[in-house]
């Protein structure tokens, strides 16, 4: 079987698609009656009514004053839902919640899987209260933020949104003795591996034989629990990896390098590139050599040497 486009997993979005937000419409909701896997984060909270969602296996009835969250990949559909259901929630995109996820702790594989066991994460009014003064604010910033820091403000709420489940989770002293299915197993063990291994020179075959697999068998196994293949994985965990280090600026790309277990930064460079590229912070090269160029002019800098400046810049179009 041929292997899918990466597009679902390093998160290329349409140009112009929003990333966030608010809503309180079902029709809104990003979860149907029909399983498929998520392509969007949720987070939301039952004003009225009730829902039942299932998440792979498990069932969970959302009543009033229950807050709950979907990860994207999730297997998700509703299997009821009253009439008089209302809630309020935000929608995030997956782009936006790699990149999100990316200013955290180094996360550990089981996360995914005890969010798929763990839906409700609060059921008192104080909790209600905070999560919708939380998503006013949310909204309020994403409409009035300067359109450069716009997408990073609502992120640094989101950091603080994922920030306590994920706190819950490695606190939890249950969290890692919970019983999965084999298949779930498996996946977990999988993404361990990839964690605490990946490197550019270990693919999937490398992981099937850990694991007692085919590729093809992994392949199938994890698309089954994700909806994505293992290869997908392999790749999104790698670019994860090098996003949230990309944030310590006391790392270079050679460190980075050494981090992420690729040979040379050279090597590193072509991956880097696409993240670089929408840098709102980025500087080009050319628009550096054009200032260097307009000071030569304006300061009387020696001809010769202006001379040689706007050959570099053509040089390095």
């Amino acid at each position: 079987m041929d292997e899918e486009p990466l597009t679902d997993l390093t998160g290329q979005e349409a140009p112009g698609k929003e990333e966030f937000h608010i809503c309180t419409e079902l029709s809104d909701f990003p979860v149907s009656d029909c399983p498929a896997f998520l392509r969007e984060g949720v987070g939301g909270v039952c004003i009225s009514g009730h829902i039942t969602i299932q998440v792979l296996d498990n069932k969970f009835r959302i009543a009033p004053n229950m807050v709950f969250t979907l990860l994207p990949w999730q297997l998700a559909f509703i299997k009821e839902v009253s009439e008089d259901f209302r809630m309020t929630f935000f929608r995030i995109s997956q782009t936006m919640f790699i990149d999100t996820l990316s200013g955290l702790w180094r996360l550990r594989p089981g996360f995914f899987f005890y969010m798929s066991r763990h839906l409700v994460s609060g059921s008192d009014e104080g909790y209600i209260r905070r999560f919708l003064s939380y998503c006013d604010l949310m909204e309020y910033w994403n409409k009035h933020s300067p359109a450069n820091c716009r997408r990073e403000t609502v992120m640094q709420f989101l950091r603080l949104y994922y920030w306590i489940l994920y706190a819950a989770y490695i606190n939890d002293p249950m969290a890692e003795v919970t019983r999965y299915t084999h298949k779930e197993e498996l996946a977990f063990r999988f993404m361990h591996y990839i964690i605490e291994e990946h490197s550019p020179d270990k693919d999937v075959t490398y992981y099937a034989r850990k694991l007692g697999l085919s590729a093809k068998s992994l392949t199938n196994l994890i698309r089954s629990i994700s909806g994505q293949s293992a290869r997908d994985w392999i790749v999104f965990y790698t670019i994860f990896e090098i996003k949230t280090l990309l944030r310590d600026s006391s790392l270079d790309i050679k460190a980075i390098a050494a981090r992420t277990h690729f040979p040379d930064h050279a090597t590193l460079r072509p991956l880097l590139s696409p993240l670089y590229r929408h840098d709102p912070y980025e500087v080009p090269r050319e628009f550096l050599f054009l200032i260097f160029i307009f000071f030569c002019f304006l300061t009387g800098f020696p001809y010769c040497l202006t001379i040689l400046a706007i050959i570099a810049l053509i040089i390095s179009v």
